[in-house]
């Protein structure tokens, strides 16, 4: 099944974008009771932290919230628009567990994400966020690991054999992949990530093992970079989002 949630998106929730009004502020207010209620609940039973789930209206409150503080450390805005919108409805969804994930996406929740579209549109730094979240609260459920894939390289350089297994195991978020170079042990030189996405994509199949990638590479340009065999089974692991648009980095 083909994944191309970027042009299959057909919701569009206002994330973040202000409207005046009792009715939105008074909704607002109940959300935030509930994502108040529901962390009160998960430090109450730690034993139920990997079960709970969150609803995607929680999550979306604490991305906006969390979403603010990351870019102001940086002396940067956080914006939601009509550029962004719907990606961050969906990743929010994504993320909570929502079955209607897949319906507005025609993806599937047991599938990493790999996210895809022009240099500076905020793909890495939403993971970042909801990553910020996972650690603040404890949240298992939604932690992942993340590298870039060029310390990958690098560290395979140095260390060899020990950093493939290293990468082999948990949700890992590569990111940039197809701008890495590659690596070279003993002389040989090596795509590096052809090998590794094969292992990885066979720990998905075997154990459900999450991968999370990020690029700003064309998807049908992977083939060339990994070969058939890798870019075939991509489909298979991840389902695929596009954030399109101008870069925020300015």
């Amino acid at each position: 099944m083909k994944n191309s949630a970027g042009q299959r998106l057909k919701i569009r929730i206002g994330l973040a974008k202000e409207k005046e009004g009792s009715e939105r502020v008074a909704n607002d207010k109940k959300i935030n009771e509930k994502v108040i209620h529901y962390f009160d609940e998960l430090y109450a039973k730690p034993e139920q932290q990997k079960q709970r789930g969150m609803e995607t209206a929680q999550l979306k409150i604490l991305v906006w919230n969390f979403g603010k503080k990351y870019f102001e450390s940086m002396n940067r805005e956080f914006i939601v628009d009509d550029q962004n919108r719907q990606f961050l409805d969906v990743i929010c969804r994504y993320f909570s567990n929502d079955r209607s994930f897949e319906k507005v996406t025609d993806g599937e929740l047991r599938k990493g994400l790999f996210i895809h579209g022009p240099c500076g549109t905020g793909k890495s730094s939403v993971l970042d966020i909801i990553r910020n979240i996972s650690r603040y609260y404890h949240l298992k459920q939604l932690w992942f690991s993340n590298v870039s894939v060029h310390t990958v390289v690098k560290e395979f350089n140095l260390d060899g054999e020990i950093m493939v297994d290293k990468y082999s195991r948990g949700t890992v978020h590569f990111d940039d992949l197809g701008t890495e170079k590659k690596a070279q042990s003993w002389g040989v030189k090596e795509n590096l990530f052809e090998r590794l996405l094969l292992i990885r994509y066979n720990a998905f199949k075997e154990k459900g093992t999450k991968t999370h990638v990020t690029s700003n590479l064309p998807i049908r340009s992977l083939e060339k970079i990994y070969g058939k065999q890798v870019y075939d089974r991509l489909f298979e692991m991840f389902n695929f989002i596009e954030l399109d648009g101008k870069s925020r980095r300015y």
